[in-house]
């Protein structure tokens, strides 16, 4: 069963500022996971504008190549991929046209692993007066033949995205505060979070975000290989 992701927000900030500061979100507190970003392809195309007019609809489209980390929970089966890290492809649009309300649309999608688990993501940018529209609709998908094992990691890839998402929208905002200063003092209003969020985001293991194992952590991993191993070993048969 394909898992899907809908959700709107309301940025309180200008949609130019939120454009730029979509580009230049990473670095960020928010995504130690991601280890490099790259463009691959940048141009200006001519598009028919939606009434008919004088000038043409000019629009900026961006292709970039972004490496993340992260780890796999211990019930997934071993060697069902080679590494952990992913490239993820990048696509953009960006509205140049002086017309409102203006656009940036924005899809995203991994390119390895996709046998395993593919997450798909479309993302708008809406020019809302003084303030941005996010649109997000993502899609998660595993394509493992094995039915039960299939499930579980479209449900684990889909609660993952779930805790990224929130934190990807907290990047922005970082980076829009790091670009424009002076809308510091217009701070962006959240909706408080749930006690369940916060607890299970609490105990959420830092591993799956891409930070190193604590030290304890890496004990109980070294430790279950150990097991692992001492079971796979062949027992001595007397005759």
């Amino acid at each position: 069963m394909v898992q899907t992701v809908a959700s709107d927000a309301q940025l309180a900030f200008p949609w130019r500022e939120c454009v730029q500061g979509f580009f230049l979100r990473y670095p960020n507190p928010q995504a130690s996971h991601v280890l490099s970003v790259d463009v691959i392809a940048r141009r200006i195309e001519e598009r028919a504008p939606p009434e008919p007019g004088p000038l043409p609809r000019l629009v900026l489209c961006t292709s970039r190549l972004i490496l993340k980390s992260g780890s796999l929970p211990s019930w997934v089966p071993r060697n069902i991929i080679q590494h952990t890290t992913s490239w993820v492809l990048e696509d953009s649009e960006v509205d140049l046209s002086a017309d409102t309300p203006r656009v940036m649309s924005i899809w995203t999608r991994n390119l390895d692993h996709t046998s395993v688990l593919a997450v798909t993501e479309a993302l708008t940018l809406r020019d809302d007066g003084p303030s941005t529209r996010m649109h997000i609709e993502a899609d998660v998908r595993s394509g493992v033949s094995f039915r039960l094992l299939r499930r579980r990691i479209e449900k684990f890839g889909h609660k993952r995205y779930l805790s990224h998402m929130e934190s990807s929208r907290h990047g922005l905002i970082w980076a829009i505060m790091r670009i424009a200063p002076h809308l510091v003092h217009n701070p962006q209003p959240q909706a408080p979070v749930p006690y369940r969020q916060r607890l299970l985001h609490a105990l959420r293991p830092p591993f799956l975000d891409g930070y190193p194992l604590t030290p304890w952590q890496w004990l109980k991993k070294q430790g279950r290989r150990l097991r692992d191993k001492f079971r796979q070993r062949p027992t001595d048969t007397q005759t």
